[in-house]
């Protein structure tokens, strides 16, 4: 989950969409805040989400290491089950701060890239305009109504580096008007995926880390 402080009444915004998002309205002040210094937390621990990204590789190898030696202690009947107890809680923390790390990283899109929203019987195209494993902002091209929040539609992402198109099914968390120098008006939508299955998500991933800035590309497949 993705967390910030609120710096008006110090509370604390939960969210997985602050990676997604400018502003933010505080549940507990209500007052509208630019969104800054998300940390990343689970059960155990809280990373700043930049720190971490900066990091992710280190982690990712420090996983590995934690799982070979669960094995080892798993296999051995000498080793205590609190300590046993202990190691499984860490690396169950930083699998949860690598998914976090892998599910609120935004890629810019600076290309054309088109995908196809089907909402019912309306079908459009639409413009990605960022992506992550976790959602999508999309630019809607042709759209007479935008759909609803909290509304369901299938999108879908014809990637030239796959031989079929992905599905996925996903949810309408926030819609908004623009206007630039190209196009008066248009709509854009804000979507998170959901019952999105693992190969779904890791065909992102490495669209992610195939098309991401250089230091992203070291991050772990």
């Amino acid at each position: 989950m993705l967390q910030m402080d609120c710096p008006n009444c110090d509370g604390v915004i939960k969210s997985q969409f602050l990676a997604d998002l400018s502003t933010i309205e505080c549940d507990q002040c209500k007052s509208t805040i630019p969104v800054k210094d998300v940390f990343i937390s689970t059960k155990s621990f809280v990373m700043h989400r930049e720190d971490f990204l900066n990091r992710t590789f280190r982690f990712q190898k420090l996983l590995r290491e934690v799982e070979k030696e669960l094995l080892l202690m798993t296999n051995n009947k000498e080793v205590s089950p609190k300590s046993l107890e202990s190691l499984e809680q860490f690396y169950s923390s930083l699998q949860e701060l690598l998914a976090g790390a892998r599910n609120s990283y935004r890629m810019e899109i600076t290309g054309d890239l088109h995908v196809e929203i089907m909402d019912g019987k309306r079908t459009c195209k639409g413009k990605l305009l960022n992506l992550s494993t976790a959602g999508a902002s999309i630019e809607l091209l042709e759209y007479d109504k935008p759909p609803r929040i909290k509304s369901e539609v299938d999108v879908v992402f014809p990637f030239p580096v796959f031989s079929e198109h992905l599905y996925t099914r996903a949810r309408i968390v926030w819609t908004r008007e623009q206007a630039d120098d190209n196009s008066p008006h248009h709509t854009v939508i804000g979507a998170t995926f959901i019952a999105i299955d693992e190969n779904a998500q890791n065909c992102i991933w490495n669209y992610i880390l195939d098309n991401a800035p250089a230091p992203l590309q070291r991050l772990p497949r």
